[in-house]
């Protein structure tokens, strides 16, 4: 498969560093964003390892003749995990380090996304835009206890205490979402320093003029990193677009 792919990653206004990774290999159809936690480096460097080892990994099986895509990125995100949780056992620093992963990987016209965390991947079409991911979060929990409605989630003081990620636990559930996809279908992944301040609709915007009437991802993410900053630039803000081309 062929695409147009977007992407870039900025440190915000409000933040000394910047603990967001991501890995865009359109060769392999693999594209990553990972937004690490866990004091000075912790964060830096959980982040790192998944957009080194998922990569790895999947590079390997593609030597396989009948790789499944599903079961490999649970195995790379895994593999991952438990290289983050023993390097953060061997190193007093980095103890409790952790990080949220969100892949795309692309193989035969369908879609797998492999999940942990509240980074997230949505979906586009010319008129709509769907959140594809759901977030492993307390505030996500309590939105659908129906303790909340969807605007008191975005500035809930928890929103950003997630429930599961990737290295803190010896053992991993990783989220995984299938679909088959077309050429035309646009796709983007970003860190919650750009879903936190940016709303739906405004992305949409931005997505519609430069990548679907226009294919220029690249255009499309600066302005949305432009955007999130405009609005205060909490945090790291890194987003990937990619718009399917064809085979």
């Amino acid at each position: 498969m062929h695409y147009s792919v977007g992407f870039a990653t900025d440190i915000g206004r409000k933040r000394s560093q910047n603990q967001d990774s991501f890995i865009a290999l359109p060769e392999m159809g693999l594209f990553v964003v990972a937004d690490g936690m866990g004091g000075h480096r912790g964060g830096e460097t959980a982040s790192a390892m998944v957009v080194d080892v998922v990569p790895a990994k999947v590079s390997e099986s593609f030597q396989l003749p009948d790789w499944n895509a599903r079961t490999l990125l649970v195995e790379a995100v895994r593999a991952a995990n438990i290289a983050i949780y023993k390097r953060a056992s061997e190193q007093s620093s980095l103890e409790g380090m952790g990080t949220t992963t969100t892949a795309l990987l692309f193989k035969d016209g369908q879609l797998t996304i492999g999940h942990v965390g509240d980074s997230r991947c949505y979906y586009f079409s010319p008129n709509s835009v769907w959140q594809v991911t759901r977030d492993h979060s307390l505030v996500q929990e309590r939105l659908r206890a129906g303790l909340i409605t969807r605007e008191e989630a975005r500035t809930d003081r928890m929103k950003n205490v997630i429930t599961r990620s990737v290295g803190f636990e010896p053992i991993l559930d990783v989220e995984i979402y299938e679909m088959n996809v077309k050429p035309g279908d646009v796709f983007l992944i970003c860190s919650d320093g750009l879903s936190g301040l940016v709303e739906d609709k405004r992305m949409l915007e931005s997505v519609r003029k430069f990548v679907i009437d226009s294919n220029d991802p690249k255009r499309a993410v600066n302005e949305l990193i432009e955007t999130a900053n405009g609005n205060g630039g909490d945090d790291n803000i890194t987003v990937v677009v990619v718009k399917v081309l064809g085979n």
